[in-house]
């Protein structure tokens, strides 16, 4: 199917094919692309859009001799393909199959991982001051290839910063396709929007063009020095409306751009030249999220990442298959602050980014003028709410949990040690499946239950949700417990359960018992209440009766009712899709031994003290010992019951992978 992509095993194969073999292979490698996302899913559009970038880098540079440091990963698709990964793309976000980023342990070409954005300039100019350390400056080219409006992120800046004014020889390519995952917002994207419209543009590239085909020998071969002030002064120092100097070139880069970020030739040619150049350089490249698939092209937000479904027809585009039914937790949220909102003029809604994601598009709609998109700029985010907190105003921001982890300080620092009514609102916590544990939000419980003034809960259902928002909102932001509090929350649908009683009134620090027993004690946190119940029912079909809670406050813990079903029962099970260290189990334990209950028998389910791989939710919810069956067995265990048969085989096999 792949006539040329198929013969190649690394990049030094593509350093023997003409032009035209190379536009071929950049024609398969986007044919690949579409071929397997259409099964797996993944990133897409902006992988179809670096395409031609990744061919030109390989092509020129000989990794991992040079050292090509990607960022965030949603780019790496074809590079995963051109450095001897075609055979099992098939398995792509499959548990047990590739990584959809960049991972070091999958291949010596992945030199640095990445999953989260921003880190590629950083992590590269490292690579570069080890170079130089080790006297490698002359033989070895180091870059760094950040895109997808990763250039709007803090930690990028920061980066620009410290390598421009180093003199070091060191490329930062920017992958400029206008969007993150929505639209790229702040006045970093709007001064690259004004570099790319500049009526200079279409002139300079054309006498750009013309000039290297003009350069004699090789596409290596440096450049005379006139042709190389061309390049710097007349093809890249394109000035702003004020007459300053580009940005970048203040920052101490070498500014070469805006190039056409598909023109394979120029692009090779140019990096060829580039590969000459002594100190820092900075590449900007306009490309299209989404080349080469009309439909991605005309909607890149939408097809940024894909599902199977999506791809009826992978000519056309057009899209089939429906999500699962139920209202997703996400929903869940952007309905009911919407609800607020209409009432409560105090309430500002913020994202760093993730407008659709963390459903806040559909507040921006509703409340343009209290809805605030930050970029990818998760401190920033934070020390923002902090302000508008300060005075007065009911900032919610929704951030993924794996993103907040980058806001630590600022949820220490600004916000909890001035006891702020920040709203935080995290989406996808715990297992988020085939992204992998770049991504997996399984480390907001341990990561925020030590910080003072806090308060942490999470929902057991849609319903719940709704009315721990209402509380959050309406009561604790201004009540007697005023302060920072934190709900998280899952991807995927919230589950529709008969409980068998209405559910009881959020009250602060206090949990919801809903059922009574004497043999164990099961206390459920978040999802995990929905396995937890399912494996209490099962006990009790069994005779085995069970104190069942839904703890629904991670911090402050209601003590009383986890005391009295621990003294009653003498046995504990505690269920949370979190770090088993340092979580809600940790802080039961914790609450156990301060009150001398040393003879209860306590089991801790949770996520293991190791990364969790991608694939599918279901199979990480087994590896980790989260599902029904489990809890059910740890409860026969206490008790000194018989397990079923097959149940005691699987238990086994689960313990022995968890150790492997």
């Amino acid at each position: 199917m792949y006539e040329l992509l198929s013969k190649i095993q690394s990049p030094a194969d593509l350093k023997s094919l003409s032009r035209d073999e190379l536009k071929q292979v950049a024609l398969e490698l986007r044919q690949a692309i579409i071929d397997n996302l259409s099964k797996t899913g993944g990133h897409f559009a902006s992988d179809l859009g670096a395409v031609d970038l990744i061919v030109a880098l390989h092509t020129v540079f000989n990794v991992p001799s040079d050292k090509i440091i990607w960022d965030t990963g949603h780019q790496c698709y074809a590079h995963k393909m051109l450095t001897g990964r075609l055979e099992r793309f098939n398995t792509l976000r499959q548990y047990g199959g590739l990584s959809g980023f960049l991972r070091r342990e999958e291949s010596p070409y992945d030199l640095f991982g990445a999953g989260h954005a921003g880190t590629s300039i950083s992590a590269a100019y490292g690579f570069a001051v080890a170079r130089d350390m080790a006297g490698h400056s002359e033989d070895q080219n180091v870059l760094a290839v950040i895109g997808d409006a990763s250039m709007t992120s803090g930690l990028a800046l920061e980066g620009l910063h410290n390598a421009g004014h180093s003199g070091r020889k060191f490329v930062v390519v920017l992958n400029d396709n206008e969007m993150s995952i929505a639209e790229s917002v702040g006045g970093l994207a709007t001064y690259l929007a004004k570099l790319r419209v500049s009526p200079m543009y279409q002139n300079a590239e054309a006498q750009a063009k013309s000039l290297l085909k003009k350069v004699p020998g090789t596409p290596g071969r440096v450049v005379n020095k006139a042709a190389g002030s061309f390049l710097r002064h007349n093809l890249t120092h394109l000035v702003s409306s004020d007459n300053s100097g580009v940005v970048f070139e203040e920052l101490g880069f070498e500014y070469i751009g805006p190039i056409d970020g598909h023109d394979l030739d120029l692009l090779i040619d140019m990096f060829a030249q580039i590969k000459q150049m002594n100190g820092p350089v900075f590449v900007h490249l306009r490309t299209v999220k989404g080349k080469g698939y009309d439909a991605a092209e005309e909607n890149a937000r939408k097809w940024h990442a894909v599902t199977p479904p999506m791809f009826a027809d992978t000519a056309s585009g057009t899209a089939s298959g429906s999500k699962s039914s139920g209202q997703s937790w996400t929903n869940v949220f952007s309905n009911t602050l919407i609800e607020l909102a209409n009432t409560d003029k105090k309430i500002a809604a913020i994202t760093a980014a993730m407008p659709d994601g963390t459903g806040l598009n559909k507040f921006k709609d509703a409340h343009p003028d209290r809805y605030f998109d930050t970029a990818i700029a998760e401190q920033h985010a934070v020390a923002f709410a902090a302000g508008l907190a300060a005075e007065g105003m009911k900032p919610v921001t929704a951030i993924y949990s794996t993103f907040l982890q980058r806001a630590y300080d600022m949820i220490m620092h600004d916000v909890a040690l001035q006891n702020l009514p920040v709203i935080f609102c995290l989406d996808r916590a715990g297992l988020v499946g085939d992204d992998g544990p770049t991504h997996h939000g399984v480390f907001d419980i341990s990561y925020m239950r030590h910080i003072p003034n806090l308060a942490m809960l999470a929902p057991k259902d849609g319903e719940e949700m709704a009315d721990m928002l209402k509380y959050m909102i309406n009561e604790h932001v201004v009540g007697e417990n005023a302060g920072p509090i934190a709900i998280r929350y899952p991807r995927g649908n919230a589950p529709s359960i008969d409980w068998g009683k209405a559910s009881e009134p959020i009250v602060f620090g206090k949990a919801e018992t809903v059922l009574q027993g004497d043999d164990v004690a099961m206390f459920a946190y978040g999802n995990m209440v929905a396995p937890a119940f399912e494996a209490a029912k099962e006990l009790a079909a069994e005779g085995i009766s069970t104190e069942f809670v839904n703890l629904r406050w991670a911090k402050p813990l209601d003590e009383a009712t986890i005391l009295d079903a621990a003294r009653k029962t003498r046995n504990v099970i505690v269920m949370e899709e979190g770090s088993v260290i340092g979580g809600v189990g940790s802080a039961i334990v914790e609450l156990l031994a301060q009150h001398g209950l040393t003879d209860v028998q306590v089991r801790l389910f949770g996520v293991p003290d190791r990364f969790v791989e991608h694939g599918a939710i279901p199979i990480l919810h087994r590896l980790c010992m989260l599902t029904a069956p489990d809890f059910a067995a740890a409860a026969r265990d206490l008790l000194g019951k018989p397990q079923p048969e097959p149940e005691r085989m699987e238990t086994a096999e689960k313990h022995e992978s968890l150790t492997a």
